[in-house]
């Protein structure tokens, strides 16, 4: 599990590095635009990788004004409800904002605390049906 998110963060990392989100003509001139689906290649990504337990979903929400990608699943659950496993919240270029849960007490990494107060619009991208 470890090893695909390395993998999921240097791919992101790579394309993050490769170009950034603003659309300024100077900026785009030197550089590309983010990934048109960010959420297809998580998908990609998420598919080339074992089953979780539970099965992993992407869901897309409203957060501080932008859209942002929470990838969920796999890890064991804990006595408050939570997982072991962080569950990694993305913007649309594939950039990690931050863990918005999971881990030992289910608040993630804390660089995004007032993410299930501030996320709204949750849309059910991609559930993994295998």
């Amino acid at each position: 599990m470890n090893r695909f998110f390395t993998c999921l963060l240097t791919s992101l990392l790579l394309l993050g590095t490769m170009g950034g989100c603003s659309t300024s003509d100077a900026e785009a001139s030197l550089s590309p635009v983010c990934p048109d689906k960010i959420s297809e290649t998580l998908i990609t990504q998420l598919s080339q990788e074992p089953k979780r337990t539970p099965v992993a979903e992407i869901t897309q929400y409203t957060y501080l004004g932008q859209t942002v990608y929470l990838v969920t699943g796999g890890g064991a659950t804990t006595a408050n409800g939570g997982s072991t496993t962080l569950n990694y919240l993305f913007d649309t270029c594939g950039n990690v904002l931050c863990a918005a849960s999971g881990g030992a007490n289910n608040q993630g990494d804390g660089r995004c605390p007032d993410f299930k107060a501030n996320a709204t619009n949750p849309v059910l991208v991609w559930r993994d049906s295998r």
